[in-house]
C-alpha cells in the first residue's frame, strides 16, 4: 500500500478538500499538522520547495498541493498509481446525475433523493467555493460560521441518504442520446442518466502575466485564508478590488508587515468592507494600477505595477502575491451544447431549465443575477424539483 502524507493546517480549506478526496477513495494517509509546529512547517517547505498548504507526498514523491492532486485524480492517474477501482457501478442508469458538490449541488441531491430518485453526485471536490470562504454571516440559521464548517453541515446531511458519490472526477463532456444523457469524465469513464443538474459553480480567475504560472505556490497564491499565515511579517501584494480582494486585505492587515492592495479600477466591493480596509493601518491602496510582471527565481521577490493614468511603472519588493480578481463559470464542457451569456454562464428559466430537455442548471454556473450561498442552495432545490417533474412526465 502506498504511503500518503499530507502536510496541513487546521483552518486550511484546501487541506480539508484534500483529506475529503482521500476519504472518498477510502485511502489511509498520514497527516502532518504544521499549524503550530514551525519545525515541521520548515520541513514541508524544504521537501516541497513550496510555501503553501497542503503539500502531499505519495511514497516520498511530491505531488504538490490540492490543485495538483485534483488534476492527478481527474485524469485517472491517481487511480492508476494507487490501483483504485471506481466505487460507482458504471453500468447503472441514474434518474439524476448532479455535477458539482457546492451548496447548489448538495441541496439538489437532498431534494432529488427525497423524491425517491436514484441520485449520483459527481464533483471535483466537496464544497466548491464555499469550502474556501473565510466567514459566512448571512446564511439563515447561523449568525456566523466558516465556509468549511458550513460545507461539513451540508455533507453530513447528504450522507444521511443513499446518494452515490464520485469525488475528484472532472466532467469533460456531456452528450444526449434520445432520452439518455451521458457524462464523459476526464479519466475516460461514462455515466448514464435520465436527467442532469449542472451545479459546477465558478473558479478563480488568473492574471495571466509573466511569472504567475512559474511562481504559483512559491509566493503566488489564490487563497488568503489557506496561505495567509505563511506570510506573517512579510510584504505582500493583493490583486483585486472586489469583495474577495477587500476581505483578503482585512485578513492580512493583522498578519503581514505591509499590504499593497492593487486594483485596475476603483474598489467595487461592499461598503462595509471598504470602510474596514480604509481603516487598516498596514494596507496601502494602489487603485487604478495594473499588475505587469511577478519577479523571482524560486520564490516571489517582487511585483511590477503600472499606473494606468501615466503609464509609469513601479516595482514593489514583496514576497507574496495574492490573486483575488473574481470568478469565471465552470462551463467549458457544455459551451457547444447549451445557451450561455457573454460570460459563459448557462441561461436558465425560473425552474432551472436549460435549452435541452432533462438538463438543468443551478447556482453560480448560471446567469442568475446574484451569487450568494443561500440563492445557490435554493436554486439547487428548485432544479431538483424541476428534474423530478420532468422525469414523471416522460413515457
Amino acid at each position: 500500500m502506498a504511503k500518503i502524507e499530507i502536510y496541513s493546517k487546521e483552518w486550511c480549506p484546501y487541506c480539508a478538500k484534500a483529506k475529503a478526496l482521500m476519504r472518498s477513495k477510502k485511502l489511509e494517509y498520514q497527516e502532518v499538522d504544521v499549524t503550530s509546529d514551525a519545525m515541521r512547517e520548515q520541513e514541508m517547505i524544504e521537501r516541497s520547495r513550496r510555501r503553501t498548504v497542503p503539500q502531499i507526498f505519495i511514497d516520498e514523491q511530491s505531488v504538490g498541493g490540492y490543485d495538483d492532486l485534483a488534476q492527478l485524480n481527474a485524469t485517472g492517474k491517481l487511480d492508476q498509481l494507487l490501483n483504485i477501482v471506481s466505487p460507482v457501478d458504471l453500468t447503472k442508469v441514474y434518474d439524476v446525475a448532479i455535477i458539482g458538490a457546492g451548496p447548489a449541488g448538495m441541496s439538489a441531491a437532498i431534494y432529488a433523493v427525497r423524491k425517491n430518485l436514484s441520485t449520483l453526485i459527481i464533483a471535483s471536490d466537496i464544497g466548491g467555493q464555499l469550502g474556501t470562504t473565510y466567514e459566512v454571516g448571512n446564511y439563515p440559521g447561523f449568525q456566523m460560521i466558516t465556509g468549511p464548517d458550513l460545507v461539513e453541515q451540508f455533507e453530513k446531511q447528504v450522507d444521511q441518504y443513499s446518494i452515490d458519490k464520485m469525488v475528484g472526477e472532472k466532467v469533460a463532456g456531456l452528450r444526449v442520446e434520445d432520452r439518455c444523457k451521458i457524462l464523459e469524465t476526464a479519466a475516460g469513464r461514462e455515466i448514464h442518466t435520465r436527467s442532469v443538474i449542472i451545479a459546477t459553480g465558478a473558479f478563480k480567475q488568473k492574471l495571466n502575466i509573466p511569472g504567475e504560472k512559474e511562481l504559483s505556490g512559491k509566493g503566488v497564491v489564490y487563497c488568503s485564508t489557506c496561505d495567509g499565515p505563511l506570510f506573517k511579517d512579510m510584504d505582500i501584494a493583493i490583486i483585486g478590488g472586489g469583495n474577495s480582494g477587500l476581505e483578503a486585505a482585512i485578513e492580512m492587515n493583522g498578519l503581514a508587515r505591509k499590504v499593497y492592495l492593487i486594483s485596475r479600477t476603483e474598489w467595487n466591493g461592499d461598503s462595509i468592507l471598504q470602510d474596514k480596509v480604509q481603516n487598516a493601518e498596514r494596507v496601502e491602496s494602489l487603485a487604478l494600477h495594473d499588475p505587469v510582471e511577478i519577479h523571482g527565481a524560486d520564490q516571489v521577490e517582487g511585483l511590477t505595477v503600472k499606473t494606468l493614468a501615466s503609464g509609469e511603472t513601479r516595482r514593489l519588493e514583496v514576497q507574496g502575491v495574492f490573486i483575488e480578481i473574481g470568478l469565471f463559470p465552470n462551463t467549458d464542457f457544455v459551451l457547444d451544447l447549451l445557451d450561455t451569456n457573454e460570460r459563459g454562464e448557462i441561461k436558465v428559466d425560473s425552474r432551472g431549465k436549460t435549452g435541452i430537455k432533462g438538463v438543468f442548471a443551478a447556482g453560480d454556473v448560471t446567469d442568475s443575477h446574484d451569487k450568494q450561498i443561500v440563492i445557490a442552495a435554493g436554486a439547487g432545490a428548485n432544479a431538483a424539483l424541476g428534474a423530478f417533474e420532468y422525469l414523471i412526465t416522460q413515457h
